[in-house]
């Protein structure tokens, strides 16, 4: 009898059609799984994770009355931000050490925007209080970001981009000031204020152009830079931290 050698072409050439075979059956189904397996997470079963809840309530600031309002989210969800249309007062489950954007729009009040980290506590409460639009008012957008002493706005800020177009648009007759800032610490290179200040500047601008390229008046709109001159953190130990120095900044003109 004879035997045929396992090494021998005719073997090793079937061996590999079967082997190209099952990689085709089974494959494609590994693949789904593990897409799957990722989108169904369940937190609760992660042991490095501990669920908190918060409270959201919206208020006049005048008043002090609960209103309705548009609630935007960021960080619920990492691909998007959830929106919750007339919201006034509301609990839900969130994720201890990420950290997340609440901001608000609503016609005639300032538009809203505050990022944080939860409270060490079972419950963050998120207060909101919506100011009535008034010259002179002011909102620090940190979401709209830029990298380094780069002047292009990160394609992450277009989120906060939209929202910002949307308080323009629900306010016809609102007039703002543009407000750049850079990150500058002192000692840390040889850059000149005049140089932050033209970054900065550009920066607003950007903000500007995109504001312009989506229908806004640029005669409703001004640009200032403020260059390192007023840094939310003049010695910055984290990347967050510089981050918040590269912050956009607006400012009521006119209403």
């Amino acid at each position: 009898m004879t035997l045929l050698c396992v090494h021998s072409p005719t073997v090793m050439k079937i061996s590999f059609h079967i082997i190209i075979i099952l990689l085709a059956i089974f494959l494609p189904e590994l693949a789904v799984a593990q897409f799957t397996t990722e989108q169904k997470i369940d937190s609760t079963n992660a042991i490095d994770i501990e669920d908190q809840k918060i409270h959201l309530m919206v208020t006049d600031f005048q008043t002090k009355r609960l209103m309705d309002a548009d609630v935007m989210m960021k960080g619920l969800n990492m691909r998007k931000t959830v929106v919750f249309k007339n919201l006034s007062d509301t609990t839900f489950d969130l994720r201890r050490f990420r950290q997340y954007t609440v901001s608000v729009i609503k016609s005639g009040y300032m538009y809203y925007a505050h990022k944080f980290y939860p409270d060490e506590a079972a419950i963050h409460f998120e207060k909101i209080e919506m100011k009535p639009i008034s010259v002179g008012l002011k909102t620090v957008i940190d979401d709209i970001t830029f990298l380094g002493d780069d002047t292009q706005i990160y394609h992450k800020s277009i989120p906060a981009l939209e929202e910002l177009l949307a308080f323009v648009n629900a306010n016809p007759t609102v007039e703002l000031s543009i407000i750049g800032h850079a990150n500058g610490p002192a000692g840390t290179d040889q850059k000149t204020d005049g140089f932050y200040r033209r970054v900065s500047e550009k920066r607003a601008e950007a903000v500007i152009d995109y504001l312009v390229q989506h229908g806004i008046d640029r005669k409703r709109l001004t640009a200032q830079g403020m260059g390192n001159r007023a840094m939310a953190y003049p010695d910055p130990q984290t990347d967050w931290q510089l981050s918040a120095n590269r912050r956009i900044e607006i400012e009521v003109t006119g209403f």
